[in-house]
């Protein structure tokens, strides 16, 4: 039936509320028709307990009869002007009975005749309890009346009956009064009611609005639509959250895009030139003497093409999880050893001084080995390419807390310093690097970051241009070595 979220809870909060003032009405009505009642009874008790004692006092007449026997009389025609004065006096019937509820007196004197036809000695025989309950008095009355008594005691002799009765009508003409008050007042708050929800279900629904048209967008490819956030509630968190989310998919969306188009120029330049080196060489461009050579390119390129395969298989493994370490015990001095050996050559090429090496200890960890060997291998590569002519690198491996720590650093150009917090990201190429790194991919120092993060280590770099740049990253140690 209702469709919106807004309808939904204005419509739920409001018949809440209006079952609440209905349930409220209710027990009101309930309570007050028995103050008023209750009121009332007590009303005509105090009546019926005066107008008995004044009958005592005033009209009641003894008379003595032989053998010592007493008679008590009551002087009719001197209550019959004080019954009709208080009955007029108070707005109610006063009846006057015998010990055996006939009518000898009644103020309505419109009611006698029928009143002494009426025997009420199932209504007399109530006096004294707590209340008596409402009745037509055996037919007297045409309505229900509230009826008081009070017995006329002479010396534990009780000699008649004092009732005073009022219609019930009564109470409910004041509960009448008193009931169109209330609801008027009642249906004042309810409307005040039903605005401030209106009010605050447009406040809860709002942010969610906002929040639905926001992620529409976001399915349409625009990042830039932001959540307004007021105050600290779930919401506020709910639509700070949305926020972040928007932000985080607008950095991966420019992630991705940079990764599509690093990728798309990694694989043409190799591609274009294969291409233009195979065709040459098959249309007979490129003479036999120098078929070689270029065959030589061609294989280098190829080369490229598979590194550069391999590097995004090694990437989509880990971003999707599906790496699986082999833990093994290792040595990172002995590793080393190997990646400085099978860069020996290049090293005597640019004639490099390895210094630092001779004082590294042996700290044994647990790692997977051919990653750890690979993150050796990328930060000493590094070091070779940007070191210059005749330079030095230096190597050193401490430990302390716990931990073992790498540091490898060499003379050069440097970083510059607006590059450093870019450094460790996938296919990111600095223009120095670009120029002295033709054959680099990018992927290198974002895949030592990301192997050091799986091994729950850290990496960091230092640099300062033309002195040095110094890669450094600790791992926890093996945890049975001293």
């Amino acid at each position: 039936m209702f469709k919106s979220v807004f309808s939904k809870y204005f419509t739920g909060i409001s018949l809440i509320t209006l079952a609440g003032y209905l349930v409220m009405s209710g027990l009101h009505i309930l309570l007050f028709t028995r103050s008023v009642a209750q009121d009332k009874y007590t009303l005509l008790q105090e009546n019926a307990d005066n107008i008995a004692r004044q009958t005592v006092v005033s009209s009641v007449e003894t008379q003595y009869i032989g053998d010592g026997h007493i008679v008590y009389r009551i002087n009719q025609e001197m209550m019959t002007p004080f019954m009709r004065m208080m009955g007029d006096a108070i707005d109610a019937t006063i009846l006057l009975t015998d010990t055996d509820g006939e009518v000898l007196l009644c103020s309505d004197e419109r009611l006698l005749p029928m009143a002494k036809q009426t025997a009420l000695g199932g209504v007399t025989e109530q006096v004294g309890q707590m209340n008596i309950a409402p009745s037509t008095m055996n037919g007297l009355f045409e309505q229900p009346q509230y009826v008081a008594g009070a017995p006329l005691e002479i010396k534990d002799h009780t000699v008649g009956y004092v009732l005073v009765s009022a219609p019930s009508t009564s109470v409910w003409s004041v509960l009448g009064d008193n009931l169109k008050v209330y609801l008027m007042s009642a249906l004042g708050a309810l409307a005040l009611s039903c605005m401030v929800v209106y009010l605050l279900t447009y406040r809860v629904v709002r942010p969610l609005r906002q929040m639905a048209a926001a992620t529409r967008r976001f399915a349409q490819g625009d990042f830039s639509a932001r959540v307004q956030i007021k105050g600290k509630d779930e919401m506020a968190q709910l639509g700070e959250a949305l926020n972040h989310m928007a932000v985080s998919l607008s950095a991966s969306e420019t992630t991705r895009r940079s990764f599509v188009a690093n990728v798309s120029h990694e694989l043409k330049t190799p591609m274009t030139t294969i291409t233009g080196f195979v065709d040459g060489i098959l249309d007979g461009t490129i003479p036999p003497e120098k078929q070689t050579h270029y065959m030589q390119i061609v294989s280098d390129e190829v080369k490229r093409l598979s590194r550069l395969v391999r590097s995004m298989l090694d990437l989509s493994r880990i971003d999707s999880g599906e790496l699986k370490m082999t833990t093994v015990r290792m040595d990172l001095v002995e590793a080393l050893c190997s990646v400085l050996v099978a860069s020996e050559q290049r090293i005597e090429q640019k004639r490099l001084r390895i210094t630092g090496l001779e004082e590294c200890e042996k700290y044994a960890i647990d790692g997977d080995y051919d990653l750890l060997c690979q993150v050796l291998y990328n930060l000493v590569d590094n070091a070779i390419k940007f070191t210059d002519e005749g330079g030095q690198i230096d190597i050193r491996l401490t430990r302390d807390s716990g931990r073992v720590h790498f540091t490898i650093r060499n003379t050069g150009a440097g970083i510059p310093a607006q590059e450093m917090p870019q450094i460790f990201e996938r296919f990111y190429k600095s223009d120095r690097s670009r120029a002295l790194d033709k054959n680099g991919m990018g992927l290198g120092l974002y895949i030592v970051k990301t192997v050091i993060n799986l091994h729950r280590g850290e990496v960091a770099v230092r640099s300062v241009e033309g002195e040095f740049t110094e890669f450094s990253f600790w791992l926890p140690a093996a945890v049975d070595t001293p």
